[in-house]
């Protein structure tokens, strides 16, 4: 972290995550204005579809910046700060899960055409399709939503990050610090135990 800075000369708009981050943990709270005017709106969509209410996606967002606030000092450069940031939010989420018995996870509101000629199973399955375009009816829909949130965490963030908030392969494994190969295999998993639930339901 630096040191010493020139309080008149901080920062502006192009200022990079990093040195951000390295100015809040200095004391220059308005460094944290920067950042959340830059990942609040995406996080707040990423802690909505996971949690499914709007006034705790609102509180865990304030946490998260709570967090990031308070444990400035503890970021590591070698990782990028919204993997950071995204690991904070996740951990929150999962740690609000955890306290949950009653909860809707992810509502899923677009249905499998008439016509298709894949079974539900075979949908879920086929890695080029959407887990959006798997329901056909509401009850399969609260069925899928059921069997979402016993999903273990890993499998559930993977899942949401990949086919929810439609980032690749690539950008869910930066912000898991994993490789893409263990996002492909966390995504197929959950639909494989989504596909097995489903297929003993219906």
């Amino acid at each position: 972290m630096r040191s010493k800075i020139n309080k008149k000369a901080l920062f502006n708009e192009q200022s990079s995550d990093k040195d951000l981050i390295c100015y809040l943990s200095e004391g220059h709270e308005a460094a944290l204005n920067q950042l959340m005017a830059r990942y609040k709106i995406k996080l707040f969509s990423f802690i909505f579809k996971y949690v499914r209410n709007e006034d705790v996606a609102y509180d865990l967002l304030q946490e998260t910046f709570i967090r990031v606030y308070t444990k400035a000092n503890t970021y590591n450069p070698k990782f990028t700060f919204s993997t950071w940031i995204y690991q904070i939010a996740m951990n929150l989420c999962r740690d609000w899960g955890r306290k949950q018995k009653i909860r809707n996870f992810i509502s899923l509101n677009a249905y499998v055409s008439p016509d298709s000629s894949k079974s539900i199973e075979e949908t879920i399955e086929d890695p080029t399709v959407n887990i959006e375009n798997l329901i056909d009816s509401r009850d399969q829909l609260r069925a899928l939503e059921k069997e979402m949130q016993n999903l273990p965490h890993k499998l559930k963030t993977a899942l949401v990050l990949f086919t929810i908030e439609d980032h690749s392969q690539e950008e869910c494994a930066k912000l898991l610090n994993v490789t893409p190969k263990t996002i492909e295999t966390r995504v197929y998993r959950a639909r494989k135990i989504l596909s097995e639930k489903l297929s003993n339901l219906f």
